[in-house]
């Protein structure tokens, strides 16, 4: 049973029907919508999936095996229990705001708005099945399905992730590089004059004007950019070896929105890059026009629901001296960007690394929101496909010197001091208290500095047929102090 193999496609299949389960639970979050809402996402999504499995439209027979998705499984519960998920270890900062998300999501009825006339509008993918489960089973319960539910999806990942490399040495391979990948935060934290408050237990990315996340900060901090950023840069990588159609590609960016717009927005290079290759193939079918065109009409609702009041968010050029730019540049992503360079021949090089590296670099430049949210988010996808890249020379996918493959060692023993500090946080720290306080304050406890405008709109700027209307208005939560005890922090945040 062990050595059968799960098709890719059924893998697929799932985190797709996953992602579209979520926008038919925001329908319901939001209070509108009644049995025709049911009945038409049901079709629509079964026919996503009969366009998604057209023939040749993906590869149907290969998939890892039975054993290997559970091994996956299993490690991914444990790199999430690591990062805080399921409350049994230390959680970072961001999850007070997190965690209080899901408590006035399951402590609330849907729909409802706050005393100000707020409505949450926020990528609230994640939380949405996990709350309901909160609301029949207690706080308790909501946490252990964030967890069981993010595992799944990530697990799913990386075994799909593990066809793409041949055998077990060249898995091994790719993987290690995936989770020690890191920019050269240590040097970037001694360069500003940090080094005296370097410890073990430090958080290292916040030296510079911007940031590129590690993989280990990205799992830790920001799952459910991450898990939506990585499906994205899976299907990319999975077009490229011609076993994803394209129509399945472009179906992603409105699936995976709810969990992250800034996931969404870092595959667009990509997707035109797809595009371009079907027009000048002129291998483009009704299909691949077709499949993005129903993930479209079922995902409408999350659209409209996500761009309400977004002129509050804005997009901007993000302020930074263009010396203090390159020395961030030359610190986080230019190393790699050069070892990569030396394959362009390869699997995953060519114009596909050339979007990746062009992407990475401009990042920086750009703003949306209060801080420097594009640059550690969008840039996801992008990391994800210059990553394999790495790994596929390294396991031999590709020529390269024997110099270029100690550099990249040395690179990762580096940058490695990343990974090494949260995951030395998370086994070193208490675990974090349970927030009795609603978003607002929760917000205020750590970023009181930013403003809220990612979380909240008003509730006349939904679209009328959205918006609710007898909804719950939450009281004041009327407690003194958010948390029952203190939420350590780590050095250099």
């Amino acid at each position: 049973m062990l050595r059968r193999t799960v098709p890719a496609a059924v893998l697929f299949g799932g985190i797709v029907g996953w992602l579209s389960y979520d926008l038919l639970l925001l329908c319901r979050f939001l209070g509108f919508g009644g049995l025709w809402v049911h009945a038409g996402w049901a079709g629509l999504t079964l026919a996503l999936f009969w366009l998604m499995t057209l023939p040749r439209r993906i590869d149907l027979l290969a998939g890892p095996t039975v054993g290997r998705l559970l091994l996956c499984i299993g490690g991914t519960t444990l790199l999430l229990v690591l990062g805080g998920e399921g409350r049994l270890l230390y959680a970072n900062v961001d999850w007070q705001v997190r965690d209080a998300v899901l408590s006035d999501m399951i402590e609330n009825p849907w729909p409802f708005v706050y005393a100000d006339g707020n409505i949450l509008r926020a990528p609230i993918g994640m939380y949405l099945a996990p709350a309901l489960v909160g609301k029949a089973l207690g706080r308790s319960a909501a946490d252990i399905a964030l967890l069981a539910q993010n595992a799944l999806f990530l697990g799913m990942l990386f075994a799909i992730g593990s066809t793409l490399f041949r055998d077990g040495r060249r898995r091994l391979i790719a993987l290690t590089i995936f989770l020690l990948f890191s920019g050269l935060d240590i040097i970037g934290q001694i360069k500003v004059g940090h080094a005296a408050g370097i410890t073990p237990t430090a958080h290292l990315e916040g030296w510079g004007p911007s940031q590129f996340s590690s993989t280990i900060t990205l799992a830790f901090w920001v799952p459910q950019h991450a898990l939506a950023g990585w499906f994205g840069a899976l299907a990319v990588l999975l077009w490229r070896e011609r076993r994803l159609g394209l129509g399945a590609l472009l179906m992603l960016p409105p699936l995976i929105a709810l969990w992250s717009p800034f996931a969404a927005l870092g595959l667009m290079p990509f997707l035109a890059l797809a595009c371009a290759e079907g027009v000048r193939r002129r291998t483009i079918r009704a299909a691949d026009l077709l499949l993005p065109g129903v993930a479209t009409v079922v995902a409408l609702p999350a659209l409209l629901y996500l761009a309400s009041e977004s002129d509050a968010v804005g997009l901007r050029a993000f302020p930074i001296r263009p010396d203090i730019y390159l020395s961030f540049l030359t610190i986080e992503i230019i190393p790699f960007l050069l070892i990569g360079l030396a394959g362009l021949k390869g699997r995953f090089g060519g114009p596909l690394f050339g979007s990746a590296a062009l992407f990475l670099l401009v990042a920086p430049l750009v703003q949306i929101g209060g801080w420097i949210d594009f640059a550690m988010r969008a840039t996801i996808p992008a990391l994800a496909i210059l990553i394999a890249h790495l790994a596929d020379m390294m396991g031999g996918g590709w020529q390269a010197s024997v110099r270029r493959k100690i550099a990249l060692v040395a690179l990762l023993c580096v940058g490695a001091a990343t990974p090494l500090t949260e995951v030395l946080r998370a086994l070193s720290f208490p675990a974090s208290p349970i927030g009795h306080c609603h978003v607002a304050r929760a917000w205020d406890e750590s970023f009181a500095a930013f403003p809220k405008s990612g979380y909240f709109a008003p509730v006349d700027s939904l679209p009328a047929a959205m918006r609710p209307r007898r909804p719950h208005v939450v009281a004041d939560d009327g407690v003194l102090a958010c948390f029952d005890r203190p939420w350590p922090r780590p050095a250099l945040f």
